[in-house]
């Protein structure tokens, strides 16, 4: 079956269209941090999408660093065993017949993570790779990925909240840094680097010790009561899926703010709530990679809402992606 999909890369928004055969898993990956490390691996993946159930990896790079210097690299084509849209070829430069001798992923993957070793893995935007090396990890050897992994997409949105966005194409830009090419794995695995150590001269610069930034840019958030919640809406379509349904939200929404979703729930006539309850008539699934409480892939609210559907209550389980499609119902 094709599936037409909008993926958000680190450069943007990319449409993908790819067969569906792959199954999630239920992820049990490594801490994310913000640290201001010297010894860690850069990771780079170029996919023939974002999601890891329909896309396959046709690219990796890594860059061993030790004290800040790179000791050693990692590169390899890989061979998706299908030929790639005329699209990939475009953005990436990578064609079919660079593809077809490379080797397959369950030839690669070992490598690679033997590559890595214990290391810290750092990337932009790097839950994307994180999650195709663990749920190809898990599906071909039956293992967890299990690395402790930081961000640079997030560790910029941290220092630098004054820029609209955190792309690397941004942060080429805020830095001053030459670059031409884009969509290769080995150049973004490169750049990734400069600019992490960009980071985190502007992190010393601003906090001036590691201990100082963490405590500054590690804050707990504050709690917003979503019952709260009023509109100004007088008029309401009672088919629309929210209308008189009470609505709750666990993890990290990629596309928008909690506040702002639960208000387009209210502003449909439905309710919100903060908790779990036999009232909940949905329960929507954000990002949870950035909790650190959480150990198996799901948060307490899940496993509640989980156990009451089993109980026969009322509930449902959605994606955001699934919420964003029943707004426009």
């Amino acid at each position: 079956m094709e599936i037409l999909k909008l993926s958000f890369g680190p450069f943007g928004a990319e449409v993908i269209s790819a067969p569906r055969n792959k199954v999630m898993n239920i992820r049990k990956k490594g801490k994310s941090i913000l640290n201001l490390v010297e010894n860690y691996t850069v990771v780079d993946l170029e996919t023939t999408g974002l999601d890891t159930r329909f896309d396959s990896i046709i690219e990796i790079a890594a860059i061993k660093v030790r004290s800040n210097k790179v000791a050693d690299k990692f590169h390899t084509l890989v061979n998706p065993n299908e030929e790639i849209d005329d699209f990939i070829t475009e953005l990436t430069g990578i064609t079919n017949d660079m593809l077809c001798d490379a080797p397959l992923i369950n030839d690669v993957l070992p490598q690679l993570l033997k590559f890595i070793g214990e290391d810290i893995v750092i990337g932009h935007n790097v839950n994307f790779d994180v999650n195709f090396i663990y749920d190809i990890n898990k599906d071909l050897f039956g293992q967890d990925f299990l690395n402790t992994y930081l961000d640079t997409m997030r560790l910029s949105r941290k220092l630098l909240p004054e820029i609209k966005h955190h792309r690397l194409n941004d942060l080429i830009k805020y830095f001053n840094i030459s670059y031409s090419k884009q969509h290769r794995a080995s150049d973004d695995a490169e750049i990734t680097f400069e600019c992490y150590n960009n980071l985190k001269k502007l992190a010393l610069e601003k906090y001036g010790d590691e201990e100082t930034f963490l405590k500054n840019v590690i804050k707990k958030k504050k709690k917003i009561d979503l019952t709260t919640l009023s509109t100004d809406n007088k008029s309401f379509d009672e088919d629309n899926p929210f209308y008189n349904k009470v609505c709750v939200f666990t993890g990290t929404l990629e596309k928008m703010k909690r506040a702002e979703a639960a208000q387009l729930v209210v502003d449909l006539g439905g309710k919100c709530g903060n908790s779990v309850t036999k009232k909940t008539n949905y329960l929507i699934l954000g990002n949870n990679d950035y909790c650190p409480s959480i150990k198996d892939g799901k948060s307490e609210k899940q496993k509640r809402a989980e156990e009451l559907k089993l109980k026969g209550n009322d509930i449902e389980i959605i994606s955001e992606n699934s919420f964003y499609d029943m707004l426009n119902f």
